[in-house]
């Protein structure tokens, strides 16, 4: 059994329920010095409407799934357990609707998840970039592949679909291309996905990256990341 948190933060009419409402009440007052309600607030922030579900579950570990809502219309959906005794969180499903990705609604719901990170002493997030876009937006918002030696592989898939175009670009180009696919340090994916010559209708560095799969962390002891996070997210400027 599960929690299940409804908000309309229009009309600040909430409803509670599930056989396990005590647990998880339990675990984010424990965790994150507020009741399950006022989490679920902070999750839902700047949004109209929610559904949440959450439940707790062994090791002080809290699985969330949440809907969120816009002027009646479903914008987003994300999952993510926390891990408060690791101090880390995963992020295993982030999805904003077409209506919403022209708009703020990744930046407000990525900001809403860092404030219950930061409240729940979270300094590690992990994630799979995949789907369609997932490689190239993760990449660019700081992540990188986990373990290190998980970078060779990524980058050999990345050179494989490099020698398909490379007829497009100058010989200086290919060069500087193929010298980020070489190096051994995971960081050159970012200076991968942030390649931007022009191609095929949008630019080499998520044309290479879109379809690909890699798992990843945000490290926010790791200076560099975290900045390329909080800046992503609206943070900073």
């Amino acid at each position: 059994m599960t929690a299940l948190i409804a908000l309309n933060n229009r009309s600040g009419v909430y409803g509670r329920g599930g056989a396990t409402l005590p647990a998880v009440d339990a675990w984010c007052t424990t965790h994150f010095g507020r009741d399950a309600l006022q989490f679920c607030q902070v999750l839902t922030a700047r949004f109209n409407a929610g559904s949440v579900v959450l439940r707790a579950i062994s090791g002080n570990r809290l699985l969330v799934r949440a809907r969120l809502y816009q002027a009646g219309v479903h914008i987003a959906t994300v999952a993510l357990r926390f891990d408060p005794p690791r101090r880390q969180s995963h992020l295993s499903w982030f999805v904003v609707a077409p209506v919403g990705r022209r708009g703020a609604t990744t930046r407000h719901l990525l900001q809403n998840i860092l404030l219950i990170q930061r409240d729940c002493g979270i300094r590690r997030i992990t994630l799979q970039a995949a789907l369609t876009h997932g490689a190239y937006v993760w990449a660019v918002h700081g992540f990188l592949p986990v373990p290190n030696a998980a970078w060779p592989a990524l980058a050999g898939r990345l050179a494989a679909r490099f020698v398909a175009v490379a007829s497009n670009f100058t010989a200086s180009q290919v060069a500087a291309v193929d010298g980020l696919l070489q190096s051994p340090d995971r960081r050159a994916l970012r200076a991968v996905a942030a390649l931007a010559l022009p191609f095929g209708g949008t630019t080499l560095g998520r044309h290479l990256l879109m379809g690909e799969k890699w798992d990843g962390e945000l490290d926010f002891s790791d200076e560099p990341s975290a900045l390329i996070y909080f800046r992503r997210i609206g943070l900073m400027p």
